[in-house]
């Protein structure tokens, strides 16, 4: 029995199963496009974190060949047990790999997938869990269908897809047959920005929170993910939003400091809000205008 797992905490609470794969991919994330090969994906997604995030090209580049090799490597008549929770971010990772397991010919696998476990409040995922809760909920693990399988292909492809149109058709007229992967994909659709302000759900909330006086990054992050529990929201992303705010001669925020990347991860900035940033937020500019875009969400590149 194979196990794969998002993140080091589940897979450090996991280690005495059989196998397990801790798999590391910001598939949220940074540009996608059906026409790319899997090297032109490696390449064109390295660089897109590399400017962004601060993650050097060709580590990222050899962690995606490594990953998919080990993939091919496995038999593909072992049992696989998928362990990924409710969030936007656990969801779309679900969907590629169950899309690439199926395309290898794996045909039992398994899921282990919760969005709540009894006396954790508020629940944010797997990792809050201890080792023995864990293990207790494998016996309560899923054999994924074939309907479930053409659903994770289905929606993988819309994912990828650069008419943002098409995801919202997947919303719309899909039967959904895996149980959190409607609400992730709602949660996706947030954020694509808004014709009237050129924000995200995300950037407006978070300048919204910064509009009522100066805040930490971490007292920023820690607000906007308590509101948005759905979408599995990571720091690094996190500050890659809002250094796209403080681009350009009109910028929405100003930080006193570096905001958190790969390279530093610990950051104590405090951010505050311009004049321009108070103007988008009532709707007497726009951040198109202002500062512009050039923003991968899925498939879909906005270059404004």
């Amino acid at each position: 029995m194979i196990h794969i797992v998002n993140g080091d905490v589940v897979g450090n609470k996991l280690i005495n199963l059989e196998k397990v794969i801790v798999w590391r991919e910001m598939y949220d994330v940074g540009p996608f496009n059906l026409m790319w090969s899997n090297e032109e994906l490696y390449q064109n997604r390295a660089s897109f974190f590399e400017q962004k995030c601060k993650i050097p090209s060709s580590f990222f580049v050899k962690n995606c060949m490594d990953q998919y090799n080990l993939l091919k490597e496995l038999s593909n008549k072992e049992e696989v047990v998928l362990w990924f929770e409710h969030d936007r971010y656990d969801q779309i990772m679900m969907i590629y790999l169950l899309t690439e397991l199926s395309s290898l010919g794996f045909q039992d696998i398994s899921l282990v997938s919760i969005d709540r476990y009894p006396g954790i409040e508020p629940f944010h995922g797997l990792g809050q869990l201890t080792t023995n809760q864990l293990i207790d909920l494998l016996p309560q693990k899923k054999t994924v269908t074939t309907k479930q399988i053409e659903e994770a292909k289905s929606v993988w492809k819309a994912y990828q897809s650069n008419d943002p149109k098409d995801l919202k058709k997947w919303i719309q007229n899909q039967k959904h047959e895996l149980p959190f992967l409607k609400q992730a994909m709602i949660s996706h659709v947030s954020y694509f920005p808004s014709t009237e302000t050129g924000l995200n759900e995300v950037e407006h909330l978070a300048l919204s929170l910064i509009s009522d006086g100066k805040l930490q990054i971490n007292q920023l992050f820690n607000k906007v993910s308590s509101a948005r529990l759905n979408d599995g929201l990571s720091d690094f992303y996190f500050a890659s939003l809002l250094n796209e705010l403080m681009l350009g001669k009109y910028p929405l925020i100003t930080s006193d400091s570096n905001l958190p990347n790969f390279e530093h991860p610990v950051s104590t900035a405090t951010l505050e809000i311009t004049q321009n940033g108070l103007d988008v937020l009532k709707g007497k500019s726009s951040r198109f205008d202002l500062i512009g875009m050039d923003w991968w969400i899925g498939g879909v590149h906005i270059h404004r």
